[in-house]
């Protein structure tokens, strides 16, 4: 006789979000949301042309200047945003369609390589938080376990031992690390050589362009210090985005079994929010819901976070849910707990002790 298995939690969860119409495309929301984001910036260009004349006058015209440098920083983001949601399969069917749609936005108007995000981001959603496997806690200024902290020497050990302190200030230049990254990873050879090539003449004109338009606009000096200041308001607004949701949370033991509904429950963190939230974060407030569902359109993110939460309160699995600034001063505590402690442990993050291996 045929045992009858029963279904996983996931297969569970995702019956109710297919039955509630939740894996739909809907390229409509992206495309309007595009045309919005370039009206905007194309806005913001022409102001900052209109400021470079009158910035003789006063030297509160230099610092409206920065104003809408720093804007075009935000915007920038929000194109990254939309290339990190079509890496996802999230805006059409096509799997070609998204990459193209993808590579654009993220070389040209992002500034970054689409190839080396494809990469790394998909070995973070195969294994969040799991040490070793992870990308997103293997960060160069930044050590997740006491093992990481006390390979650094120098002023990294010095940056590592308050890196809780430091953590607002280090995401200023999380741009031009992920920029390094992005040259760095051309060198891959499973992306085809004239890809590569495009990569590579997408993102200098996106990263010259400014500059130039910068020094016609203001003088080579300004241009320097402006084209830096965009590219760390840049840097600040996506690792503000992205480090809420699984930084501070458990880490997973190198060779643990974890099935793939409670890891990615348990390693993900919710910010509650409004709209503006929503729109700002570029939908990543719903990170359980994005990790257990990547290729679910945004639209639908919040309706599914509904259908989540009630399925981990009817199985008494906990979900993480706080503010954004509660979740900003978790991750500084727990760096701090790292960079400071004495404590050999690595898993010293709470909740880690549900995670050890299974046998």
């Amino acid at each position: 006789m045929t045992s009858i298995q029963a279904p996983t939690q996931f297969a569970e969860i995702m019956h109710r979000v297919r039955n509630a119409g939740l894996l739909e495309k809907k390229p409509s929301f992206y495309i309007i949301r595009l045309i919005a984001i370039s009206i905007i910036s194309a806005g913001l260009w022409v102001l900052g042309g209109y400021i470079s004349t009158l910035v003789d006058q006063s030297t509160i015209f230099i610092l409206l200047a920065f104003l809408v440098v720093g804007l075009l920083g935000i915007v920038s983001a929000q194109y990254g945003f939309i290339a990190h949601e079509a890496a996802h399969r999230q805006i059409f069917r096509s799997n070609k369609a998204n990459d193209w749609f993808g590579l654009v936005l993220a070389n040209l108007f992002a500034g970054l390589s689409y190839g080396f995000w494809l990469r790394k981001h998909n070995k973070h959603h195969q294994k969040p938080n799991q040490i070793g496997e992870d990308p997103d806690i293997a960060i160069r200024v930044l050590s997740f376990t006491p093992e990481s902290r006390d390979s650094k020497k120098g002023i990294e050990r010095w940056l590592t031992e308050r890196q809780g302190y430091l953590f607002p200030l280090l995401l200023l230049f999380t741009g031009f690390d992920l920029l390094v990254d992005s040259f760095a990873g051309l060198k891959y050879k499973e992306r085809k050589i004239g890809t590569r090539f495009l990569e590579f003449g997408l993102m200098m004109i996106r990263q010259v362009a400014p500059y130039v338009v910068f020094a016609i606009l203001f003088g080579w000096a300004w241009a320097i210090a402006l084209w830096f200041f965009m590219m760390m308001i840049f840097g600040f607004f996506m690792g503000a985005a992205f480090a809420p949701n699984h930084k501070g949370m458990p880490l997973v033991e190198k060779d643990a079994k974890i099935d793939f509904f409670t890891r990615q429950v348990l390693t993900s963190r919710n910010i509650r929010g409004s709209w503006l939230t929503d729109n700002l974060m570029g939908g990543l407030n719903y990170q359980v819901e994005h990790h257990l569902f990547p290729s679910m359109a945004r639209p639908y993110l919040k309706r599914a976070h509904k259908i989540v939460l009630d399925y981990c309160q009817e199985h008494s699995v906990p979900l993480v849910e706080m503010n954004l600034l509660s979740s900003y001063v978790a991750i500084m505590k727990y760096l701090n707990n790292v960079g400071l402690s004495n404590n050999s442990d690595p898993f010293v993050c709470p909740m880690v002790a549900t995670l050890r291996p299974r046998n």
